[in-house]
């Protein structure tokens, strides 16, 4: 009996904390979302496999669907973290796979697609670090979110960051007391050899940590708190401006502010650029979806 071979497609939101599978039919039906480990290629290319095959055989296997199965083919759409380092792009892709089609870009570049459905248009992702990017007549430019400590000025990292330096401050009587500082020194139980300790061996996820506790006082008004927000608002405008210094049209693109501490930075951002903000129309997952959409249907010409 002849059966007609079936086209899935994936798309994998791989960042470095977690991952995000969406799985649809050819027609666009979902069959399933998963989320699973980190999936940063610049850190560990078996690791990230490891979460995109997880994450797929959770939503496959009750399906009764294998990846090994000719039925199907595979059309697989990724947005990995670490895309940045050519050696990891190379090693990731020199890896065995099961799809019929990979297409492998940034994960900034499928959130960009996702959040304006595939038509040109910017994002700015502020989040544990700071990152902007934008798609414009098909070819995507990044600014920013080079890491942390080097860039990634504005995000939670940073904000993390600069709360421990003034908290050292106020510890040796460079600065003055405030509640911010009073209420970071708490967090650690005002054990100043815990805190130190802490600070030496911190990551940015670590300093991130601390951001709630920034944000909390900057709603509050609290004076050394606002004056982060307000710095960490002209790093991230800074980040718009140069997205639209690299527009080759004259026209202003739309721009998405994405992130985990996007709600709460947006009121400190200048007018200029909060008036290019619109609400995004699809997540990463989306994106990734149809970026592999667009290069099956090319190859299919």
């Amino acid at each position: 009996m002849f059966h007609l071979t079936q086209d899935i497609f994936i798309g994998i939101d791989g960042g470095g904390s977690k991952s995000k599978v969406r799985v649809e039919d050819r027609d666009g039906n979902l069959l399933g979302q998963a989320v699973s480990g980190p999936a940063n290629i610049r850190l560990s290319i078996e690791g990230a496999w490891h979460s995109i095959h997880a994450a797929l055989e959770e939503v496959l296997q009750p399906k009764g669907i294998s990846l090994e199965d000719k039925n199907y083919h595979f059309h697989a759409g990724l947005g990995l973290a670490g895309c940045e380092v050519v050696e990891a792009v190379q090693a990731f892709l020199k890896h065995p796979h099961p799809f019929t089609t990979l297409q492998l870009n940034t994960d900034a570049h499928i959130a960009c697609v996702g959040a304006h459905s595939g038509t040109d248009g910017a994002i700015i992702i502020a989040g544990t670090g700071v990152i902007g990017y934008q798609v414009e007549t098909g070819k995507g430019v990044r600014v920013g979110g080079w890491g942390f400590p080097h860039d990634d000025e504005g995000g939670g990292a940073w904000l993390g960051l600069e709360a421990t330096r003034l908290t050292f401050q106020w510890l040796d009587q460079r600065t003055e007391k405030s509640p911010l500082v009073e209420d970071i020194f708490a967090y650690f139980n005002q054990d100043q050899e815990q805190f130190v300790a802490w600070a030496n061996s911190a990551n940015s996820s670590e300093f991130a940590r601390l951001a709630p506790i920034v944000i909390n006082h900057g709603q509050q008004q609290e004076v050394a708190a606002v004056r982060l927000m307000k710095k960490a608002a002209h790093a991230i405008d800074k980040v718009g401006h140069a997205l639209i210094k690299m527009r080759t049209q004259e026209h202003l693109l739309p721009c998405c502010l994405l992130g985990g501490i996007a709600p709460f930075i947006e009121p400190w951002l200048s007018e200029e650029l909060r008036a290019t903000f619109i609400a995004r129309q699809g997540d990463a997952n989306a994106g990734a979806i149809l970026m592999i959409r667009k290069r099956v249907e090319k190859d299919k010409l």
